[in-house]
Parts: C-alpha cells; sequence; structure tokens
C-alpha cells in the first residue's frame, strides 16, 4: 500500500507491457471521485477528488462556490457506508472535503476503497477499479504472419505509394474460399481476413458499417476479392488525406529541428 497498491512483477507478455498497466491503474485511479488511502497518522482517510466531470454531483458549482446542501448529503452516504462496515469512529469534515477513520486497519483501507467506488456509482460516476492485467488483440501482418518492417510485403508504411498499398491488399491473406462457389455456400472468416481486420483496426470508424460486413462475409454474399476492395478504398482515402497533410506542414519539419541559437 505504500507504493499505491500491487504491480506487476512479471509479465507474460514482456516487460514492455508493465508500463501499459502502470498507465491504465494510474488513469483508472484519477477517475475515481474519491480517493482512499493511510491517515496522516493512522487508520484511513477518504478525499473527494472534484473534476469538471463530478463537480455538480459533489456540490461544487462552475464558479467554485459549494452548495453545502449536496456536499453534505454526498459525506453522508460516506459515513452511511462506513457505519454500515461497521465503524464507528468517523470523523466526517465536509468543509475540508476528507473523512477520516482513526480505527481502520491497512486491511480495511481496501474494502474502505471498494465501498467508495460502488457508492461512485451510485451517485453516476464509473467507480473504475485499477487494473490488474490488460489484454490485447494483435494486429497481424498482411500475410496472415506477425508484422515486421525488415518485410515491406507484411505491413503497410506511412509513406507508401498508393499502388504498392493496393498491391499490397490484393495479395493480403484472405478468410475467403477457395472458390467462389465454396464461398457463397460456406461463407468467409473475417476472424482471420486481413482485409476486414485492417478496416477494423486502422480504416474504418463505423461500427455498425463493420457488423454489417462481418455478417455479409460470414454468409457468403460478400465475396473475399470485395473485402479487399472495400479495404483498398478506405486505406487509400486514409492515405492520401495522410500525405495531404504531411505535405501541408512539411515546412515545420526544418523549424523543429532547427538549432535553437538563442
Amino acid at each position: 500500500e505504500e507504493y499505491g497498491g500491487l504491480r506487476p512483477v512479471v509479465v507474460p507478455v514482456g516487460v514492455d507491457q508493465d508500463p501499459h498497466l502502470r498507465l491504465t491503474r494510474g488513469l483508472a485511479g484519477k477517475t475515481n471521485w474519491f480517493n482512499v488511502g493511510p491517515g496522516k497518522r493512522s487508520g484511513a482517510q477518504i478525499r473527494l477528488s472534484v473534476q469538471d466531470e463530478n463537480a455538480e454531483a459533489l456540490g461544487q458549482a462552475p464558479n467554485g462556490r459549494v452548495d453545502r446542501g449536496r456536499r453534505q448529503s454526498v459525506f453522508d452516504g460516506i459515513v452511511s457506508n462506513l457505519e454500515g462496515m461497521g465503524f464507528s469512529d468517523i470523523m466526517s469534515n465536509p468543509k475540508e472535503g476528507m473523512v477520516n477513520v482513526p480505527s481502520a486497519t491497512s486491511q480495511d483501507i481496501h474494502r474502505i476503497r471498494m465501498q467508495m467506488l460502488a457508492l461512485e456509482r451510485s451517485l453516476g460516476g464509473q467507480g473504475l477499479l485499477a487494473p490488474s492485467s490488460t489484454y490485447h488483440h494483435f494486429a497481424v501482418g498482411l500475410t496472415g504472419d506477425k508484422m515486421s518492417s525488415s518485410q515491406p510485403k507484411t505491413t503497410i508504411f506511412l509513406d507508401d505509394e498508393i499502388a504498392a498499398v493496393e498491391k499490397k491488399i490484393k495479395r493480403a491473406f484472405s478468410g475467403g474460399q477457395p472458390t467462389i462457389e465454396e464461398h457463397r455456400r460456406i461463407g468467409g472468416n473475417p476472424d482471420i481476413d486481413v482485409a476486414y481486420q485492417y478496416m477494423m483496426y486502422f480504416f474504418e470508424d463505423d461500427d455498425a458499417y463493420l457488423q454489417e460486413i462481418n455478417q455479409q462475409y460470414r454468409s457468403g454474399s460478400l465475396l473475399a476479392g470485395e473485402m479487399k476492395q472495400l479495404c483498398i478504398d478506405r486505406a487509400t482515402a486514409w492515405l492520401a488525406n495522410h500525405q495531404e497533410m504531411k505535405d501541408q506542414t512539411a515546412h515545420l519539419v526544418d523549424d523543429f529541428f532547427a538549432a535553437d541559437l538563442s
């Protein structure tokens, strides 16, 4: 608890994932409405974390003034929850935005934190727990294997020519069947189809549309070549827009890397 709770020591997928866990734990903690930790001398302390999203719920107006009635209601809720946990030495201080529980042990702090997350949810907050693990779905290479910068055919580069991108996607690993007849009868598998995966990860923001073509592909009404063409259309449009924005800001590169002579 002295260092903020449990932290990963061994991360099976690699040490590069450790910062991801620390980041997500930190982000979750910063969204919490109630910060729970050890008291200054002993016990546990609960402090309000007033943010733009929860200010009204916690009794603070946009001009910074405190709605004492609403603030008191929040603290009554905190005290009620603590009493329900069996604590009686509760020192509530709405003016300072804190509650102290001198008799709470280090083991109690976790229980109190969980109770405050539940209270936050009842007030309209998210009540996010700090994650103990994260799960990743990695994008595969165009060939269906791992992408690598040393093997250009496995991925799309930001400086690729449009014709090269089109050629790469046409040769990408497909989840379709060997023949049109089989595909119409059996359907394709978008879960392994690289063109669909790349649209899902990079080039298509409309989830409803992705679900629609996912179902069409599985049913066989959308062919593998048609799926690749959909990906080509979106990938080339995205890259053309990227190149245009890159050209518009090219003049800033020299300024950015210029030596500071001051």
